[in-house]
């Protein structure tokens, strides 16, 4: 047999030096195994009980939720009012962001939001409303200033807005100027912005799900997680925890840096986060189980086009695969699951979670019974 040729030897050693790919372990099974759905009740337009009309709202979305001195407060996103008696889809009156609540912690028969930040006249006002410029304009135009998750700690009220440079023709596709928080010492009657923000235009923490719950991860309640993903729908979560008197201050923030199925790490670059679910994941919440014992996160996914669950016992994983909660061949156009502590009924075992649908543009009370 001839010896190799130089040329030959040279190809296999290069051949050896390239790097192996290691595959990221599979995800987890999850230990929900079905899900049963039933629409409960719109949440918000003509058709809510009560009806939205008093506040000017015909349309709206999101519906992101805290709790906060025995009341459910929602975040909703853009929103329009009536044009007379009629409800117009994406009428008059355009509103960046507004806020509601209620002391019906019962959802099971609907929710009544009996609270608005209203102006003197009755009619529902932003936090922080957005400068509706044209989409894309200039460096740092904003189309909208949304809410992507709102929490309360040591009795104050906190919002999280992505700054939106504008939307694109492309569904699920936008992007950002930054994000940031605003927070409310009087129970949401008044907002002050944060000095700075969380991430810039290409910040992976630009839409959020917060928590501070007792759960796996963080039995002791000593820190919030943020579950993040950049702006629009077809990216995955990095995480990133904070103590509460943190939340304004982004530099003190740690960042979950192992890799999957690696022994738990936190950096303090934001750089170093890792990815903890992959895409596409887009309006997320997050909420701990105790009857799983498992943190659950809902998001939509356009790829399925579903929205989807997954749990993990810790609030960075391993996250299981997916269990589709809701279907957009069942609710068309459908995105948002929204979920809070006092919507978990039966020790864990029926999840009541809010959903938009873009078609009517509005948001809807939906009830998961969940079976392991």
């Amino acid at each position: 047999m001839k010896k190799p040729t130089a040329y030959l030897v040279a190809a296999l050693t290069a051949l050896l030096a390239l790097p192996v790919a290691i595959a990221a372990p599979a995800a987890p099974a999850p230990t929900i195994k079905s899900v049963r759905v039933t629409l409960v009740s719109a949440l918000t337009g003509p058709s809510a009980t009560p009806s939205t009309q008093p506040v000017d709202l015909c349309g709206t979305d999101l519906g992101t939720m805290a709790e906060l001195n025995g009341k459910v407060f929602f975040a909703f996103g853009d929103s329009f009012g009536f044009k007379g008696p009629e409800c117009p889809k994406f009428g008059p009156n355009w509103r960046s962001n507004l806020l509601a609540a209620t002391g019906d912690r019962d959802p099971s028969d609907g929710v009544k939001l009996d609270w608005w930040l209203t102006n003197p006249a009755g009619t529902a006002i932003a936090m922080q409303e957005g400068r509706h410029e044209p989409p894309f304009s200039g460096a740092d135009g904003e189309q909208s200033r949304i809410p992507t998750a709102m929490i309360a700690l040591n009795g104050v009220l906190y919002t999280h807005f992505m700054s939106v440079h504008g939307f694109a023709a492309k569904g699920g596709e936008w992007s950002c100027n930054s994000s940031s928080f605003a927070s409310s010492k009087d129970a949401g009657n008044t907002w002050t912005p944060m000095t700075g923000v969380v991430g810039g235009p290409d910040s992976n923490f630009n839409m959020l799900a917060l928590s501070a719950e007792r759960g796996g991860g963080n039995e002791n309640g000593k820190y919030v997680y943020a579950l993040g993903t950049p702006c629009g729908r077809f990216d995955g979560v990095k995480v990133a925890r904070f103590l509460p008197a943190d939340i304004l201050r982004p530099a003190a923030w740690s960042y979950y840096s192992a890799p999957v199925g690696a022994k738990p790490a936190w950096s303090a670059k934001t750089a170093d986060a890792k990815q903890v679910i992959p895409p596409d994941v887009g309006e997320a919440s997050v909420l701990w189980n105790p009857w799983l014992k498992r943190w659950m996160y809902t998001y939509l996914n356009e790829g399925t086009a579903s929205l989807e669950l997954r749990e993990a016992p810790a609030p960075w994983g391993p996250w299981s695969s997916p269990v589709t909660l809701a279907a957009a061949a069942t609710y068309p156009q459908l995105y948002g699951a929204f979920m809070t502590p006092s919507f978990l009924k039966d020790g864990g075992k029926t999840l009541y979670f809010i959903m938009s649908q873009f078609g009517p543009y509005n948001t809807f009370v939906m009830k998961a019974s969940l079976e392991k």
